[in-house]
């Protein structure tokens, strides 16, 4: 039975991407990835169960898939270390950049040297109600079906170096080989296998959706119980050797190719079909695939018997192909979906032209032979763990202005050395239009975007007098708790008229969340509401005023507009600003903008793509092969076409805009390349011809299907494909931008400390240039075209720059900039013996220092600010402070402490007879003690604790002197006694018997046993 890959929605990762004893209730249900839902297994299992008629009709059949997936797509939120990981990953980021943004850096030639390793912990585990080897799978029930699902299957499925056998004996493509074809043999995808394990409890226990039908309801649990299960199977070297990264990077030392306590890697496989294809013999009770993450609270759960600690992993079912195993991964190494993640409408222009949409879907056996990744997640991959994932070569608009340019590209899996395999052309920023002010021509505007920590301020005086109150209108759509505003006094939330008590996600208080269009009274035309704070608890004093919009990892909405503020007394007004003035207000985040918001960086990407390497069954599919051209704009954080038509964080641009009937989107784009060559014949496809030319003069928005095209800018751009081999392995494309280039501004920045120094770089217009810098914290405007500027504190800033020429035609460019001040270790010491005093002199950088580490390089540590410690022992130690800021921001220092008391000689003896047994009892001094010891016999000895046999009983005077290494001495002595042993009596064998000899033999003999008993 054929089965035909559907791409629809799910959830998107971290984009720049738990509960406590084993069988314990879970807190939170895990996500539902919607990338790898599989609608034809769907409608099998539905069929087979009985719980759909064979003869259904089509509109049946949607909705029962409708149905079946109605909880898929829901967001998840990236793990906390991940989200303070990449928090501290982009402020490093913004600290290196230098003349160009993130997206439009070339490779260095280094970096295709760098190799990265992984290892993953495969864990295997079944159920009570559905062992592994009574699955109740038969063939047709699956492409992946074998008769029995061994350790081994697995082990190669995941890392076999050559594939490994299919159910008809065919050679597949394993994990280890994709990541190796689409890094340019630079990313090794190695581990181990274990199992398989019994689950505590049946499969619905685990999978079950719950009442609400809102995602698998105890999935952590399974993965704490098969952790445990596998560790206890373990050796502990075994075991650390699933630790050798830091991707969190804990210790905050910029090295992530270190151990941190976490094992790096898990992939969970369980007994059923997915539900994500129907569930198998489960139903709704089985799992859906999925990345997720454990014990988020407690930074991880703790694997019983060890200190070591089981965080994110990823969950497959039995008959998993290498697509789905390889996608969910894509997520643990950091990528989002690329799918439109709310599950609904046409579906996102990525289509199965990446893994992380409907690609992981690709292949003769659906699953696999996936297709590469988009050139966004191949930047990623490159810019975070280096190698060899691209070739890029920089396309520049001054570059080709009326000036048609010609440049070679090779297809996308080719990684040789002077290759070139991905054309980036960098575009000027384009403003979003946004709701008009509220009043006048400018307001305050919160910016939109994941992570962000935004504010504004002002201060003022308040007099000794009531009612003082703090007036503004207001507009928001903010995502509801995840996200949040709060307006402070003097850094403190104060309550308004319309603010929530107490956030149940996250504790802050009184706080605005949601959207004003929900308040009763919000006002037409854009849910304008007046918003009131009680000041009057701060009167007669001087008061900083702010307001803070603060956003989590995923899922942001277009956030906060604020206009005309005013500070009463009664009737006397104290302040006021209704944005018309700049600089009235510090701005840390916050913009002041018109009708229009400020735009992210945005640029073309162009791709070669064919049927070799990973994407080689594309053939299959009906994709057509050419040049692919991306547009990837930041001004967008995911592919939710279904919001948001025609604009995404990634898409492709549809060469032939021509409808293939009433298909989605994934149909739609399979002639999105521009191409020399005819298309090959498609159902429903009446439009073969070849489209070998782009021009963004052209509508490519899919008008009559918008959420399958993309708005692009005019700027009279073309690329024309003038030369393409036969089998498209190269190509030749040709830009031109016609006419004068527009007048267009980037801003570049480099940090040192509070220092920020700007670059501007202006292109197209009519020189000379005019330039007006706005730093964002309220400081006077600097008409230089590169100036440096300190900032008072560390915070996010939005640096506006407007360049105007000749002509009076301006632009005007906004970057943020993240001032961070890193937190610093630092102690002093004080020695008294073996007792040290250390005092923390540590500073928090942006903030303050929320956690101390002492360790004191004997074992032993301690958690407080200042420390005292005794050792036991003189010598020289390491002491190292660890110090952590309330960003989760760690720094260490370490510094050698000697420790030292003079040493005491002393020694114990006991004797035996003539011989006389020494232990040696002294302590203290440095380093290694040397012993002189003088039996007061004449003779004596070096050895730490020797024995001396005496010639003669006596009476003895011992001597022992010892020296440390600083030549410091001590002596101890001790009078001892020793006697000769005691001699046998002598037996006589004169004595008679009328025994005879025989009597004079036992007498004998006799004597003999009494000396032997005596003296052994």
């Amino acid at each position: 039975m054929k089965k035909y890959p559907v791409a629809m929605g799910g959830a998107l990762g971290l984009m720049l991407a738990i509960t406590g004893n084993v069988g314990a209730a879970p807190i939170e249900r895990t996500p539902a990835d919607a990338g790898v839902i599989n609608e034809q297994q769907i409608l099998y299992w539905l069929m087979k169960r009985g719980e759909l008629a064979v003869d259904a009709t089509q509109v049946e059949k949607a909705a029962a898939i409708r149905s079946f997936t109605l909880h898929a797509g829901a967001t998840p939120k990236a793990g906390r270390l991940e989200v303070e990981a990449e928090k501290r990953r982009l402020a490093q980021i913004q600290l290196e950049k230098a003349d160009k943004r993130l997206s439009q850096r070339a490779t260095p030639p280094g970096d295709a040297l760098i190799q990265k390793t992984v290892k993953v912990l495969g864990i295997l585990i079944d159920f009570p109600d559905l062992p592994n080897n009574d699955n109740r799978l038969s063939v047709g029930d699956t492409d992946m079906y074998y008769p029995s699902y061994p350790i081994n299957h697995y082990r190669d499925l995941l890392f076999s170096t050559s594939g490994f056998t299919g159910p008809q004996g065919q050679n597949l493509q394993s994990g280890y080989q994709y990541f190796q074809e689409e890094s340019g043999q630079t990313f090794f995808f190695t581990g181990d296998v274990k199992g398989w394990y019994r689950a505590a409890n049946n499969a619905a226990f685990y999978g079950g959706n719950g009442s609400s039908g809102d995602g698998d309801v105890a999935v952590e649990t399974l993965v704490q119980e098969a952790v445990t299960a596998a560790v206890a199977d373990m050796t502990a070297t075994e075991l650390a050797s699933y630790d050798v990264e830091d991707p969190y990077d804990l210790d905050s030392d910029g090295n992530i190719d270190e151990p941190d306590g976490i094992i790096d890697h898990i992939m969970l496989f369980h007994s059923s079909i997915g539900e994500e294809a129907g569930g198998g013999v489960l139903g709704d009770d089985a799992i859906w695939s999925h990345r997720f993450f454990i014990n988020q609270q407690d930074r991880g759960y703790t694997i019983p018997g060890t200190s070591m600690k089981a965080y994110g992993y990823t969950i497959q079912p039995i008959d998993a192909a290498a697509g789905v195993c390889v996608h969910e991964f894509g997520h643990d190494l950091g990528l989002p979906d690329e799918y439109d993640t709310t599950n609904t409408g046409d579906g996102s222009p990525v289509g199965l032209w990446s893994l992380m949409s409907g690609g992981s879907w690709v292949g003769a056996l659906a699953g696999t032979r996936p297709s590469g990744f988009s050139p966004y997640a191949r930047s990623y991959l490159q810019e975070k763990y280096k190698g060899n994932w691209i070739k890029e070569q920089d396309v520049e608009l001054a570059d080709i202005t009326n000036n048609p340019t010609s440049f070679s590209i090779n297809n996308a899996v080719n990684h040789e050395a002077g290759t070139v395999n991905q054309l980036s052309v960098a575009l000027p920023s384009a403003s979003i239009p946004f709701e008009a002010p509220i009043s006048g021509s400018y307001q305050y505007y919160s910016d939109q975007g994941n992570l962000l920590n935004n504010v504004l301020n002002f201060d003022v005086d308040l007099p000794n007098a009531t009612p003082l109150a703090l007036e503004m209108k207001a507009h928001w759509n903010i995502e509801q708790d995840w996200d949040y505003l709060q307006v402070m006094v003097d850094g403190v939330p104060v309550a308004g008229n319309h603010t929530q008590a107490i956030n149940p996600r996250n504790n802050s208080t009184n706080y605005l969340s949601g959207s004003s269009s929900s308040i009763t009274g919000a006002a037409a035309p854009n849910n304008r509401v007046d918003l009131a704070y009680d000041l009057s608890g701060y009167a007669g004093r001087n008061v900083t005023i702010s307001i803070h919009y603060v956003t989590d990892e995923s899922v942001s909405e277009y956030g906060f507009a604020v206009d005309d503020i005013l500070v009463t007394q009664g009737a006397a007004t104290l302040f006021s600003d209704g944005a018309e003035a700049a600089n009235a207000v510090s701005l840390n985040g916050f913009v002041r903008i018109g009708s229009e918001r400020p735009g992210a960086a945005r640029r073309y990407i162009v791709q070669l793509r064919n049927y070799q390497g990973v994407d080689s069954d594309l053939r299959l599919m009906g994709y057509e092969p050419g040049v692919l051209l991306w547009l990837e704009d930041f001004s967008n954080a995911d592919n939710n076409v279904s919001v948001h038509p025609g604009t995404s964080l990634i898409g492709v641009i549809d060469a032939d805009q021509n409808m293939i009937g009433s298909s989605g989107t994934q149909t739609q784009i399979r002639d999105a390349a521009f191409s020399m060559n005819d298309q090959t014949a498609y159902a429903n496809d009446n439009h073969l011809t070849a489209v070998s030319r782009f021009d963004d003069a052209l509508d490519y928005s899919s008008p009559s299907q918008p959420q399958s095209g993309m708005i692009l800018s005019t700027l009279g751009l073309t690329m024309d494909v003038i030369e393409q081999a036969t089998d498209s392995s190269t190509a030749t494309v040709r830009f031109n931008l016609n006419g004068d280039l527009p007048l267009a501004a980037t801003v570049a920045s480099s940090l040192e400390g509070l220092t920020a120094r700007f670059t501007s770089t202006v292109s197209g217009g009519e020189p000379a240039y005019r330039y007006s810098w706005n730093f964002g914290d309220g400081s006077a405007v600097s008409e230089q075209a590169s100036p440096s500027h300190t900032y008072a504190a560390a915070g996010t800033y939005n640096v506006t720059l407007t360049v105007t020429d000749s002509a009076d035609a301006s632009v005007t460019v906004t970057e943020s900039v993240t001032i961070s001040v890193l937190p610093v270790a630092e102690f002093s010491l004080s020695t008294n013996n073996l007792s040290v005093e250390f005092i923390s002199t540590s500073t928090g950088g942006s903030s303050s220092i929320s956690s101390y580490l002492w360790d004191f390089g004997d074992g032993n540590t301690l958690t407080s600010a200042n420390a005292s410690h005794t050792y036991n022992a003189s010598g020289t130690y390491t002491v190292t402070l660890t110090v952590t800021n309330n960003d989760g921001v760690q720094a260490s220092t370490s510094q050698s402490v000697t420790v030292y008391v003079v040493p005491t000689a002393g020694f114990t003896a006991s004797s035996t007879d003539l011989s006389l047994t020494l232990t040696n009892t002294s302590s203290g001094g440095l380093g290694s003690l040397s012993y002189l010891w003088d039996f007061g016999d004449g003779t004596g000895s070096t050895a730490q604790a020797p024995s001396h046999t005496y010639g003669a009983a006596g009476t003895y005077i011992v001597t022992l002197t010892v020296t440390d290494t600083q030549n410091e001495t001590s002596t101890a002595i001790l009078t001892v006694t020793v006697s000769a042993p005691v001699t046998p009596p002598t037996t006589s064998s004169s004595v008679k018997s009328s025994g005879g000899s025989l009597g004079g033999g036992i007498l004998v003999l006799l004597s003999l046993l009494v000396f032997r008993r005596r003296w052994n």
